[in-house]
């Protein structure tokens, strides 16, 4: 049995005092299995009470070999209006993806990957208050049996103003999510401007799932996954790193220091290799003072001009420390759009040779388009892959060709990264996929050597407020 907890499921409900927008979500769960999937869904509010919705949101069969189900809440007409969780079962194993929109209204998007592992202690490297419009909301689902207690603790930075914070005793209904906005805590606890990370620990080892929205200004929002303690490293992966593009767009890169222990100046290190077309030269940073434990380091290119001096420089990167760490990516174009997304950084021991991209589509008529990135996590040897776009069957029911795309034979250097630009006609990085089409992605290392990656979700259309979503891939 497979089970995956969505911890943040919404139908037009306003977020909280973080954002004025309502918000809802929809979910997309993939077959990871080989055998036709038999899934059952379970909704609960926030006090862990039955929420009740339609059967084709409760019960799916799902395809074998990466076969997909959507299921948009604000489309069922059983549920009310509110916010929760969902808990999801199957006998085939599963991977979830999950939007959160601002439907009807200047655009708000985020994307993140539903848990299908979950623990008892939680990071987020990023957490603000009140910060030049920035405000941070942790949602912390139960996913274990009974209620559980946890408590949040907040490390500010080192340059943040205040002091650190814990919140105790939160007691969390079985299924059921707590959403913490920061916005909405006492300015007594955690003052105006407040930066810092944090540290979500349920009581008794009891299992939690944790997720972090990250609102700014009216329309903003970066979602992404916190780490658990049985996912630390010293070797990430950065599978596309920017630096003051054309249009502006950087990725802020964030680094929590979680190896029980002080890492001096130097001790975390960020090599990055630009792309082929890039123009500029590699380079590395360091953290320039020593980082405390629990607490964060910062790589951000929109601000720092003396570590990250290339502009326009674009490429992949990895970060390699003296101690465990966790890190995540955001991505934004400050003084051009409010669009932004955030992902994960990739762990650096994975071995999977396949990746499942759950949802590609090559230039839509709305002007939907998404772009993918391959990392390859062997610092030695080049990856050489196949690729197999398997079209959706609303796709094919629409007119468009029953037939699979392969591409074979492509090869990603060492410690570097392939981009499919689906947003592109033509040119670097763009497959022979017709507009229109949209559908899964499979990529298969021929040589053994280990993938992962991310996807952005975009639109080619001048965007209004925030379209731009990215999460992780499914790997097997």
């Amino acid at each position: 049995m497979s089970v995956v907890v969505v911890a943040a499921v919404a139908v037009g409900v306003v977020g909280a005092a973080a954002t004025a927008k309502s918000l809802s979500t929809n979910y997309t769960l993939v077959n990871l299995g080989n055998q036709q999937a038999t899934v059952t869904v379970n909704y609960y509010k926030e006090d862990g009470s039955n929420w009740v919705a339609s059967s084709s949101s409760t019960n799916l069969v799902i395809p074998a070999n990466g076969g997909q189900a959507i299921v948009a809440q604000y489309f069922d007409a059983t549920m009310s209006a509110g916010r929760g969780s969902a808990v999801v079962n199957s006998d085939q194993p599963l991977g979830a993806v999950v939007q959160i929109l601002a439907r009807g209204q200047v655009p708000t998007s985020g994307a993140y990957i539903g848990s299908s592992a979950t623990d008892s202690t939680y990071y987020v490297p990023l957490v603000i208050r009140r910060l030049n419009g920035t405000n941070s909301q942790i949602m912390v689902q139960n996913a274990d049996t009974g209620s559980v207690t946890v408590s949040i603790q907040l490390v500010k930075a080192s340059a943040s103003p205040g002091a650190s914070y814990t919140k105790p005793n939160i007691t969390i209904a079985q299924g059921a999510t707590y959403y913490y906005d920061l916005d909405d805590e006492s300015s007594a606890n955690v003052a105006d401007g407040w930066f810092g990370s944090a540290v979500v620990t349920a009581a008794s080892g009891k299992k939690i799932s944790v997720v972090s929205n990250l609102f700014a200004g009216a329309d903003q929002l970066q979602t992404f996954n916190a780490f658990s303690q049985s996912n630390l490293a010293t070797l990430w992966y950065i599978p596309l790193f920017t630096s003051r593009l054309s249009n502006n767009l950087s990725t802020p890169v964030t680094v929590q220091n979680l190896s029980g222990g002080t890492i001096a100046a130097g001790g975390i290190q960020m090599t990055c290799t630009k792309d082929a077309a890039s123009p500029g030269t590699n380079f590395t940073a360091s953290n320039t003072a020593a980082v405390a434990n629990n607490e964060s380091v910062f790589f951000n290119p929109v601000a720092d001009t003396v570590n990250i001096p290339q502009s326009g420089w674009f490429g992949s990167c990895r970060i390699n420390s003296t101690g465990n760490v966790v890190a995540f990516v955001q991505m934004r174009q400050p003084g051009v759009t409010p669009g932004a997304a955030a992902y994960e950084a990739i762990k650096g021991t994975g071995t999977a040779t396949t990746v499942l991209v759950p949802l590609v589509a090559k230039r839509l008529g709305n002007g939907f388009a998404t772009a993918v990135t391959i990392q390859n996590l062997n610092q030695s040897t080049a990856a050489t892959v196949n690729l197999t776009y398997v079209p959706s069957s609303a796709y094919v029911s629409g007119g468009g060709s029953a037939s699979n795309i392969t591409v074979n034979g492509l090869s990603i250097p060492a410690g570097g990264s392939l981009i499919l630009n689906h947003r592109l006609p033509t040119g670097t990085g763009v497959t022979p996929v017709p507009d229109g089409w949209y559908g899964t992605l499979t990529v298969e290392s021929t040589n053994g050597v280990a993938l992962d990656g991310f996807v952005q979700l975009t639109k080619t259309t001048a965007p209004s407020g925030d379209e731009l979503m990215a999460h992780g891939l499914f790997t097997k």
